[in-house]
């Protein structure tokens, strides 16, 4: 008897387990950062959306691209929505997101213009694969 509870306690830690790890998302990957004019254009994974400006170690500006409007009844790290290239092009930054959404930052005017998506992301009700 007390092994077939041993046995049982031992499958039930197994599966909660691993019903744990399938919920939690991995680490963003980071992403390149991109050098126009002697200024570091980056993604800081700390800051969903957001795209920082440094000269040197001195930060310049911080500029949100986007936001993620989060559904508080579905689990938060399955929502967010990071910041995956950064390329530059005609004097503007070019920044895509995990969902494929693209967005262009004019480098002299800081204004935003969506290309593909939204300036908001919505929160999805099934996880969806990471592009």
């Amino acid at each position: 008897m007390r092994v077939a509870a041993c046995l049982v306690l031992t499958l039930a830690c197994i599966f909660v387990g691993a019903s744990a790890v399938v919920a939690k998302r991995a680490v963003p990957a980071a992403v390149a950062p991109v050098v126009h004019q002697r200024i570091t254009y980056s993604a800081p994974r700390s800051q969903m959306g957001c795209i920082e400006a440094h000269q040197g170690r001195h930060l310049i500006y911080r500029r949100q691209i986007y936001v993620v409007k989060f559904d508080p009844n579905l689990e938060r790290d399955v929502q967010d929505v990071f910041i995956k290239t950064l390329k530059l092009k005609d004097n503007a930054l070019i920044v895509t997101n995990e969902r494929g959404h693209q967005y262009r930052l004019d480098l002299k005017s800081l204004e935003v213009e969506v290309l593909t998506g939204s300036l908001v992301e919505q929160a999805r009700k099934r996880r969806e694969p990471i592009r």
